[in-house]
């Protein structure tokens, strides 16, 4: 059984969410608006009292003579609470997967709990609406827009969002862009165009994999300029991504082991430390 997976003990077969949509648009949700935001190991519910322990290496969910295997999961809580149903946060340790999720309906009757879902990040957000329970987390894959997981009661889907504007366009000039994570910059829809145009939809596919860990977007003489490298391979990666304040020329600097420097835009005249750095490289 792969990690993540959910073992049910006497588990309860998903049922129509037709009749459990009373509890997102009747009497229950109107009492707990907004969704009430927990972090604990055990709750009361409507079925009793559901409580998260370890057992060996996984974590089991106990309610009301129901159990779950939270398979490989050496960490759980529970989250947030919307109505009678509960989301569960899980994670297997370490920091290559924060968390993956499920939710738990805990009506009497109808105990049950999801697959588990997520993106591996830990910044989930919750919402709904008349038919289902939203998730929405951030994609772990550099450029793309967050990921909403949705849950009616009878199936767990998920749909990629797009990419929200920055708010700041390069007809703004770029210097709304300070104390921001150059990703944002290299992935904003208003600017990828001008990126890709640059340096091809491949090439910037690497500066968004390689300029992930590092310092935020400041300014450096003339330029709006970050530098940053790979996660867990900082001594085999650096890139560097530059803006003019003065004529909004652009520069992106890569460096990795086995390929090289490459570099695109016009590197005349003074340049950010950043950049200088990955052309040192040569």
């Amino acid at each position: 059984m792969g990690q993540g997976e959910v073992r049910g003990v006497g588990h309860q077969g998903s049922a129509s969410l037709g009749n459990t949509l009373i509890w997102l648009s009747g009497a229950v949700l109107a009492v707990v608006l907004p969704a009430m935001v927990v972090a604990e190991t055990q709750i009361d519910t409507p079925s009793g009292v559901a409580v998260l322990v370890a057992e060996g290496s996984d974590m089991r969910l106990s309610l009301r003579g129901k159990a779950f295997v939270l398979n490989g999961m050496v960490y759980a809580s529970f989250r947030d609470r919307v109505g009678d149903v509960v989301l569960v946060s899980m994670a297997s340790g370490g920091s290559a997967c924060p968390a993956l999720y499920a939710w738990l309906d805990t009506r009497p009757g109808m105990i049950r709990l999801t697959q588990a879902f997520g993106t591996c990040s830990d910044l989930a957000e919750v919402s709904w609406d008349s038919e289902a329970v939203i998730v929405t987390l951030p994609s772990l894959v550099p450029g793309e827009g967050p990921v909403a997981f949705r849950w009616d009661g009878k199936a767990l889907t998920q749909t990629k969002l797009a990419v929200p504007l920055s708010g700041q366009p390069p007809m703004a000039g770029v210097a709304g862009w300070f104390g921001r994570h150059p990703g944002e910059l290299l992935a904003a829809p208003e600017w990828r165009p001008a990126f890709a145009s640059l340096m091809g939809e491949a090439a910037l596919q690497d500066a968004l994999r390689i300029i992930q860990v590092g310092g935020m977007l400041e300014r450096d003489g003339d330029w709006v300029a970050a530098g940053g490298c790979q996660p867990h391979a900082c001594d085999v990666t650096q890139g560097a991504v530059a803006v003019s304040l003065t004529d909004g020329r652009i520069v992106v600097a890569l460096w990795e082991e086995g390929v090289g420097v490459r570099v695109w835009g016009d590197v005349a005249g003074p340049l950010p430390q950043g950049v200088a750095e990955v052309l040192a490289r040569q």
